[in-house]
């Protein structure tokens, strides 16, 4: 096929495509597929096909990435469920795409490098600044939750582009000779790192200290220039003390909450209805018992004087409103009557309307509260096995459930298409407390590619992940380096691969740093 414009303007849609793709990661779903839909036209439209697909099946690297699709193409031979599996696979067609145009398009110069990192960090943080616009009311969207901010892709999604723009700054500020871009970029990087503890992302920060210590130590046994040994020594520490710092914050707030005291079980409340208890209950929320001293009938009559929620429904969060407000009056030690709800400010009132189930949780940070949480919900699910409505313990459930598939299916899995139908058979096989809306997928990448494809799909995928760098002696890449440890990360955790922002983020970002620069592979971005 001939060319169908001169080269030159090719090479610009090329470049305006990228900037695209890297601006709709973290701002616009639709601007990602748009980018990906330009770049394969313009692959083919420029020509020279027979030379770029000779190019691609020479690339060891590339054919690797592409071939996690291969593997669930393969998955189609031992699925039923095909609906389910062409959807899966529309969904992770990057993983060709991107490879294949990126692998086999003309290399582009440093400045063009750097132009397309400019535009991801400008997005990221233009994604940021409209999340804390939502926080603040300016931009009128319903924020029941502090994850409701990130109003464009998931907040773990974005999570991980942080983490990454992040490490895009510090490559920056390594780089840039001039001090006013140095300050520019520290500044980027600093709220960057703010805007995490604000979104409440324990996962990104989790992820950011884990590559941050990796990174750290790789450079720290690289360079030999004393001044960045002794800033990275201190960026480390900082990261590391500040993690302590905050577990040791954590276990200060629950060391003053007092044990569990040995409340009077009253017979009757002050208007002299009686109240209802569970002796053998032992869930709490700052040292007193939940169960206990619970009056529905006054509970409810003291609630519609106060709220326009209504008692019996849900809070903003959909949670049953009585179970927020009862456990908000224990976390006070007040009885769950009339009283109670009478004894609340309006401030509090609000609280709970918004879904906030302890008195704590408004007055310690965001993050602080999560954890906290997280804590009360693992309680919880030991006390109870109800998981519903708690990210953390929920995954306990899908883990558990997706073992009980992988071990009857351990050498190949159930196939691209069967994962979402095995998993809700084995959820009702194992009495799962789970409501239908919180029966998921297993949040773990590795779970989830054991499930379709078993332990041998399991250890292609890994050979995937880590074959590029020691190919490409990516391992002296400080940036790609940082990539690998914050997606591996994710994948514990998450599906990253089973959502269109996910497998951009993923295949773009790897194919980026693996394949534009193929002039100086196997150097250390410096």
């Amino acid at each position: 096929m001939k060319q169908l414009l001169p080269q030159k303007y090719h090479n610009y849609i090329y470049i305006f495509a990228l900037i695209l793709l890297v601006v709709g990661m973290p701002v616009s779903k639709f601007f990602m597929s748009l980018s990906q839909f330009i770049l394969i036209g313009n692959w083919v439209f420029e020509g020279d096909l027979k030379n770029k697909l000779q190019s691609f099946f020479k690339n060891k690297v590339a054919l690797v990435l592409t071939s996690v699709l291969v593997l669930h193409v393969l998955g189609l031979l031992f699925t039923d469920d095909f609906a389910y599996a062409n959807n899966d696979l529309r969904i992770k067609l990057p993983l060709v795409i991107l490879p294949l145009v990126i692998a086999t398009s003309n290399p582009l110069s440093r400045k063009q490098i750097d132009l397309i990192l400019y535009f991801f960090v400008a997005a990221v943080v233009f994604g940021s600044m409209v999340s804390i616009m939502v926080l603040n009311g300016w931009i009128n969207k319903p924020v029941v939750d502090i994850r409701d901010i990130s109003i464009f892709i998931s907040h773990i999604r974005f999570a991980l582009l942080i983490c990454c723009a992040i490490f895009v700054c510090i490559y920056f500020i390594r780089r840039s000779i001039a001090a006013h871009w140095k300050l520019l970029f520290t500044i980027t990087a600093v709220w960057l790192f703010v805007f995490l503890f604000i979104l409440q992302s324990m996962t990104g920060v989790a992820i950011l200290i884990i590559a941050t210590g990796v990174w750290g130590f790789m450079y720290l046994w690289k360079t030999k220039k004393i001044i960045w040994r002794v800033l990275t020594i201190l960026v480390v520490l900082v990261s590391f003390s500040s993690l302590i710092w905050f577990i040791n914050t954590i276990k200060n707030i629950q060391s003053h909450q007092q044990k569990p005291a040995a409340t009077e079980m009253l017979a009757a409340t002050e208007r002299g209805n009686p109240y209802q208890h569970d002796a053998n209950g032992t869930l709490q929320e700052n040292g007193h018992f939940i169960w206990i001293n619970v009056c529905d009938k006054e509970l409810e009559e003291a609630w519609s004087k106060r709220s326009e929620f209504k008692f019996w429904e849900g809070d903003s969060k959909g949670n049953p409103l009585r179970y927020t407000l009862i456990r908000f009056l224990a976390s006070k030690g007040l009885n769950k009557d009339w009283n109670g709800v009478m004894a609340l400010s309006s401030t509090e009132i609000k609280a709970i309307e918004r879904g906030v189930p302890n008195v704590n949780y408004q007055n310690i940070s965001g993050l602080q509260s999560r954890v906290l949480q997280t804590f009360w919900e693992i309680d919880m699910y030991k006390s109870t096995g109800d998981a519903n409505g708690h990210s953390l313990t929920q995954r306990f459930e899908y883990w558990i459930a997706s073992w009980n598939i992988i071990k009857n299916n351990l050498l190949f899995g159930v196939g691209t298409g069967d994962l979402e139908q095995e998993l809700f058979k084995q959820y009702d096989q194992m009495n799962s407390k789970l409501s239908i809306e919180y029966r998921l997928h297993p949040h773990n990448q590795f779970l989830s590619i054991m499930l379709c494809f078993g332990i041998i799909g399991l250890i292609w995928f890994l050979f995937s992940l880590f074959y590029p760098m020691f190919a490409y002696k990516k391992y002296s890449d400080y940036l790609y380096v940082a990539f690998i440890v914050i997606a591996v990360c994710s994948f514990f955790t998450e599906d990253t691969l089973e959502t269109q922002a996910g497998v951009t983020f993923y295949t773009f970002l790897n194919s980026f740093l693996l394949f534009v620069d193929r002039d100086k592979q196997g150097t250390t971005i410096e």
